[in-house]
């Protein structure tokens, strides 16, 4: 059994996009980091599931279903990072315990060359 285990070839992950099977395991948002948050996620929204429905209606029944919502909207986001490499969410981690931090790529310029910022238009 351990010859056929050593011979088996490490998996091609075909349908995940290739920046993220690229990116290094010691990255934030790399493969196996993902991957580890998706599996974590599910567990909870199985575990919350079953808590669900063994309560009576209520307070803590109603944050409970919210929180399965945001774990299962959670979920989805990361299954479309693993398709298109783009971040959608607001939160990363394990639990959505970090914030995301956004960074301009490519500057906007207005008419008198300087950067366009998020100010008030209201002058």
């Amino acid at each position: 059994m351990a010859k056929v285990r050593a011979a088996k070839k490490p998996p091609a992950y075909k349908n995940i996009h290739p920046l993220v099977k690229n990116l290094p395991d010691d990255s934030t948002l790399s493969l196996k980091n993902v991957k580890d948050w998706q599996k974590h996620n599910k567990e909870r929204v199985s575990d919350l599931k079953y808590q669900i429905r063994r309560m009576d209606k209520g307070k803590d029944k109603v944050l409970l279903e919210r929180e399965v919502e945001n774990r299962t909207v959670y979920l989805a986001n990361i299954n479309t990072y693993l398709d298109t490499s783009t971040w959608c969410d607001l939160f990363y981690g394990k639990d959505q315990e970090h914030k995301t931090q956004y960074r301009t790529l490519a500057y906007a310029y207005d008419d008198e060359g300087y950067i366009k910022t998020n100010a008030s238009i209201g002058d």
